[in-house]
């Protein structure tokens, strides 16, 4: 991920990443997301990938890169974001996989390419080469096509008249004429005035630019709106939006418009996703700015009073959010309690199913466990509450407990290393066992070796303990010969100039032992 994801990156970021693999291994990276700063020829927010074979690879914008296939058996990149720059890109989001060309068999959910490189099954048939040779493009079932229920060609909108075939382009729909004889055109159209004031529990809005795109206005377009629904319960807003390059829409917590009380700016690189935002209380107010000749065509907008359900919709119970029949048994948990799965015709009582349609049930005790029952992992999506043993993330994510406040981010919000009062990573805890078990290791080995040397030792001093004969001892006993000093001073042999005197403290015996025979030597002390 990008930093701050799935938060917008901030300016200033100089970030490095390192996939490291086996000799011989291709490491094959995917971009599910992807949203940088648009710059010419990216010499702004970038982000590098290496090594190639030709000139650098360095991208960015709003397009998915293309996948990213290393035979080198290592990658590495590089994100720059400037200083200077916007902060209203989210970044990027990225998978690699590391293997081998040329293999018989992958895993159960892995997909084998022609090639021999097995990648995740769900990187089949998403519009991206990953295999590199197009296998895993290939025999896909195109996307369904809705049927035509219009005789008026696409991008136009007809009039719903019985026998009226007249098709009115875009331009038309919700101007505030009757085009159609029957104002069909006009039907179901938000309220396009240039800010107003709202008081009902829910309703729907839009810009005056919503449904004319490549406005010509010359001016800029500035419009406030004020929703103010008389209960002290949150209001939840949904927007579409259409911004153009220097369009902007900012959406604050409360009737005043403040910095601080600002919930956030949008500009056009939120323009592929819906905004969800919800204040603190019943009060919230939006400032729209269009710049002129902007080819943007604004935003439309849905709000509710939070627990209160649209004509049609369901309650998920306890103020706890709506659900429509469509995303009944769709597989994702719109309702924290899950009541939108319950009792779905494809599984057993107490279970939910999975996403997409397959078929798949999980039991409610694998739900939000941080361990996929579901191929695509539904069961882990969407968790308001998390299993006995998982830390609950602040993005609706459960992880293990032991990964709570180890010293690494394993929620994308950083929640789970939030007021820790003491965190120890992982790696060094791990080093500290494997260098004490390493320490005592060494300690048993040295001990080993010094009673191995104390024996040894030992055995040696016991080969010269060899018992003497009664001729050796005797011999031993003996006293030792008269010295030259001795001889002297009993005036046995005449005295001799600058001879020592005899002293019996000056002089000490060395017994000196052989295999043989023992030798006595008189030395004097010095």
């Amino acid at each position: 991920y990008s930093p701050s994801w799935p938060l917008n990156y901030p300016p200033g970021m100089n970030c490095s990443w390192n996939i490291e693999g086996d000799r011989g291994e291709v490491i094959t990276i995917s971009f599910p997301n992807f949203d940088l700063e648009e710059s010419g020829q990216c010499q702004g927010d970038w982000l590098l990938l290496g090594p190639t074979w030709r000139e650098e690879y360095r991208v960015c914008g709003s397009l998915l890169p293309p996948p990213f296939i290393s035979s080198r058996g290592r990658v590495w990149l590089y994100f720059h974001s400037q200083a200077n720059s916007s902060g209203l890109a989210q970044g990027f989001r990225l998978s690699y996989i590391r293997g081998r060309l040329g293999q018989s068999s992958c895993q159960n959910d892995e997909f084998l390419c022609g090639n021999g490189k097995c990648l995740p099954r769900t990187w089949r048939c998403n519009g991206l080469d990953e295999c590199g040779d197009a296998t895993d493009e290939r025999s896909c079932a195109p996307p369904p096509t809705p049927p035509r229920t219009s005789l008026c060609p696409p991008g136009t909108a007809p009039c719903t008249q019985a026998q009226s075939t007249r098709c009115l382009p875009p331009s038309l729909r919700c101007n505030g004429a009757r085009d159609c004889p029957d104002g069909s055109d006009e039907a179901g159209c938000p309220d396009t005035a240039c800010g107003k004031r709202l008081g009902n529990f829910y309703g729907t809005f839009a810009s005056p630019d919503f449904f004319r795109p490549n406005r010509s206005a010359v001016g800029e377009l500035r419009c406030s709106w004020l929703l103010d629904t008389q209960d002290p319960k949150p209001i939840v807003l949904q927007l579409d939006l259409g911004l153009g390059p220097g369009d902007s829409l900012h959406v604050y917590d409360g009737l005043v418009q403040r910095a601080e009380r600002l919930l956030q700016a949008l500009s056009h690189h939120n323009n592929r996703r819906p905004a969800l935002l919800e204040s603190s209380r019943g009060q919230m107010s939006l400032q729209y700015l269009a710049q002129p000749l902007s080819p943007g065509h604004g935003f439309n907008a849905t709000y509710q009073v939070k627990g209160y359900c649209f004509p049609g919709e369901h309650p998920c119970g306890l103020d706890q959010g709506c659900y429509s029949e469509r995303q009944r048994c769709d597989g994702y948990w719109h309702c924290p309690t899950g009541r939108d799965e319950e009792e779905c015709p494809v599984c057993q009582e107490g279970e939910y199913p999975c996403e997409g349609g397959s078929g798949a049930c999980y039991p409610a005790s694998e739900r939000c466990n941080n361990q996929k029952k579901c191929s695509d992992g539904s069961d882990e999506k969407n968790c308001f509450d998390c299993q006995p043993g998982n830390f609950h993330c602040g993005t609706n994510l459960c992880i293990f407990e032991t990964w709570h406040c180890d010293g690494q981010e394993d929620c994308l919000d950083g929640s789970d290393e939030r007021d820790c009062l003491g965190a120890v990573p992982r790696k060094v805890i791990t080093a500290a066992l494997i260098g004490s078990l390493v320490c005592g290791l060494l300690l048993v080995i040295a001990l080993g070796c010094a009673f191995k040397l104390y024996s040894l030792r030992t055995r040696e001093y016991r080969a010269f303990e060899t018992q003497m004969t009664r001729l050796e001892a005797e011999f031993v006993q003996r006293e030792a010969p008269p010295s030259y000093g001795q001889l002297i001073a009993q005036g046995l042999i005449p005295p001799v100039e600058d001879f020592p005197v005899y002293n019996p403290t000056q002089y000490r015996y060395i017994i000196i032992t052989t295999p043989l025979r023992y030798i006595i030597i008189t030395t004097p002390l010095r």
